[in-house]
């Protein structure tokens, strides 16, 4: 395996460790803050024991990678997490964390019976943010071909690049969010992609 693999498992192992250890800390904050889940009155009987379930989860995962960056970028001990590549998976990050954060924000202030914001904004939100981030990709770091698996060379798809990058992070994202809920769903898909 070449060096730049090697690190990044070793950043993705970092990450999960330190994930797992303020994960409990997390939860408890989160419990005495009474930051927790409303149940639809409409709801199935059972997700009534849920009620007061953490949300906010997604810090759980996003602050130590934000952490291990900066810091990284701070001791500048590699070159590999610098520069402008770096900058705009994490702005991608922070924005549809922002997203995350005021969905189960609203979702907490019971504006619309516990439920976040309307879909349709949300996706509209994920849709500008993912545009402007493949806008950059496409026409700043004038990436416009993808490698697929069996062809030995990558194939420039040109203009096309650009819809089929939006459906990629907004497809990935909302993969996340659906799965997410009262059943820690969600969680057991990160861990195992981790």
């Amino acid at each position: 395996m070449n060096p730049e693999g090697i690190f990044s498992l070793t950043l993705a192992s970092i990450t999960f460790i330190m994930t797992v250890i303020w994960g409990g800390p997390l939860l408890e904050i989160l419990r005495r803050l009474r930051i927790g889940k409303q149940i639809r009155v409409d709801g199935p009987q059972t997700h009534f024991s849920k009620l007061g379930t953490p949300t906010m989860g997604g810090l759980l995962v996003i602050a130590p990678v934000l952490v291990i960056t900066a810091v990284l970028n701070l001791v500048s001990l590699v070159k590999v997490v610098t520069g402008p590549s770096i900058l705009l998976p994490l702005s991608v990050l922070i924005g549809f964390a922002v997203l995350g954060i005021w969905d189960d924000w609203y979702g907490l202030r019971n504006v619309r019976s516990g439920e976040g914001i309307r879909a349709r904004y949300k996706f509209f939100v994920q849709v500008i943010i993912a545009l402007g981030a493949v806008l950059v990709l496409y026409y700043g770091f004038d990436i416009h071909s993808v490698a697929l698996p069996g062809f030995p060379r990558k194939v420039d798809i040109g203009l096309l690049y650009i819809p089929i990058g939006v459906l990629i992070i907004v497809g990935t994202s909302n993969a996340v969010n659906i799965t997410d809920g009262l059943d820690g769903m969600a969680g057991l898909v990160l861990v195992t992609n981790f």
